[in-house]
């Protein structure tokens, strides 16, 4: 489900000034996009905001509100706070194949627990989030980065990212909590 417009406007423009500056950390994932399926193709920029239970970025003060919004939007009931990752893909030359590999969930499907993902885009650009049904093929729902608009789905659903082609790059922060 695509919500529009998901933070206020000053909060927005906090946001994407912060992770598009030259001073925010980006750390280099240089084997893959997704930690369990390398992909010598991909790799991205990352920054962890928060991970279960851990603040380990001194910048979560500037985005943990991100979280309070979203449940303001769909009323749903956070048990706790799972992970908060920024991504960074750039603009790379690939392969279809590798754009496959990249399909995952958030949480396994035998995690105990139920658990929502949102992808929240930091600015405009092309690489949509694709979600598909278990069959991993059949496309469910597809979501183009548009700046403060996010996606938000059960983290046991399978999904991708795409890497931008018109753009030079593409900017989200991605989202998992525990809900009730």
């Amino acid at each position: 489900m695509i919500i529009e417009k998901l933070l206020p406007l000053d909060l927005e423009f906090r946001v994407h000034t912060l992770m598009t500056g030259i001073q925010f950390p980006w750390y280099w994932n240089a084997e893959n996009i997704v930690a369990e399926i390398p992909d010598k193709n991909l790799s991205q920029l990352t920054h962890m905001f928060y991970w279960d239970g851990k603040e380990p970025s001194t910048h979560w003060g500037s985005v943990s509100m991100i979280v309070d919004y979203f449940v303001r939007k769909t009323n749903l009931k956070i048990k706790r706070i799972f992970r908060v990752k920024g991504n960074l893909i750039a603009n790379i030359a690939h392969q279809q194949e590798s754009l496959d590999n990249l399909i995952h969930m958030d949480v396994d499907e035998g995690s105990i627990g139920n658990f929502v993902s949102f992808v929240y885009y930091v600015m405009d650009s092309d690489g949509d989030t694709v979600v598909y049904a278990n069959d991993k093929k059949t496309i469910v729902e597809t979501s183009s980065p548009r700046r403060g608009n996010c996606i938000w789905f059960n983290s046991k659903t399978w999904h991708r990212s795409s890497v931008p082609v018109t753009h030079k790059r593409r900017v989200v922060i991605n989202v998992v909590l525990e809900v009730e």
